[in-house]
C-alpha cells in the first residue's frame, strides 16, 4: 500500500468518523429528549390524578359536612319544636322543622351520589331515627294537649337525644374516609 492510499483511508475513515459522531450524537440527544418527555407526561399525568382525586376528597368533605350540619340541625329543631309543644306554643318552630327536613333530605340526596355505602349504611340509621320522630312528633302536634302527649314528648325527646350518639358514628366513618383520622375510635360500633 502506498502512502497515497493509506492518506486515502484515513481520510475516509476520519470522514466517516465525523459523520458517524455527529448521528451517534443525534441518536443519543434524540433518546435523551425522549426520556424528557416520557417522564413529563408521567409527571403530568400524576399531577391530573393528584388534582382529580383531591377535587374528589374536596366533594366529599363538602357532602359530608352538609349532611352532617343538616341532620344535626334537623335533629335541633324537631327537638325545639317538640320542647315548644310541651309549653303549648310552636308555630315558629314547626316551620324550622319543615324547612330543617327539606334541607337534610337534600344533604342526604347528594350524599347517596358520592357517599360511600360504610357512610350511608351507618347514616341510613340516623335517617331511620329522625323519620322515626319526625312522624311520632307530628302525630302528637295534631293530638289535643293531655298527660299522655306529654309523656309521648318525652318518648321523642328521648329519641332525638339517642341520634347524637349515632351522628358520633357516621363523623367518625366520614372523618377516617377522608383521612383526617387514620382509625376509627375504640367506642365505634356501628
Amino acid at each position: 500500500m502506498s502512502g497515497a492510499t493509506v492518506s486515502l483511508i484515513v481520510a475516509i475513515v476520519g470522514v466517516l468518523g465525523t459523520l458517524a459522531s455527529a448521528v451517534i450524537t443525534q441518536a443519543l440527544s434524540q433518546r435523551a429528549r425522549t426520556r424528557e418527555l416520557e417522564q413529563a407526561e408521567r409527571v403530568r399525568v400524576a399531577e391530573q390524578t393528584a388534582s382529580a382525586e383531591q377535587r374528589r376528597v374536596e366533594q366529599l368533605r363538602v357532602c359530608y359536612v352538609q349532611l352532617n350540619a343538616h341532620s344535626r340541625h334537623y335533629r335541633d329543631a324537631m327537638l325545639a319544636y317538640a320542647y315548644a309543644l310541651k309549653l303549648g306554643s310552636a308555630d315558629t318552630e314547626a316551620v324550622e322543622v319543615s324547612s330543617a327536613r327539606r334541607a337534610q333530605r337534600d344533604a342526604r340526596d347528594e350524599a347517596q351520589m358520592i357517599a360511600s355505602e360504610d357512610v350511608l349504611a351507618v347514616e341510613n340509621r340516623v335517617n331511620l331515627q329522625l323519620t322515626f320522630a319526625y312522624r311520632l312528633l307530628m302525630k302528637i302536634a295534631r293530638e289535643p294537649e293531655s298527660s299522655a302527649r306529654l309523656t309521648q314528648l318525652d318518648q321523642v325527646i328521648g329519641l332525638l337525644d339517642g341520634v347524637i350518639e349515632k351522628l358520633g358514628h357516621v363523623q367518625a366513618l366520614m372523618r377516617v374516609e377522608l383521612g383526617v383520622a387514620q382509625e376509627l375510635p375504640a367506642w365505634y360500633d356501628p
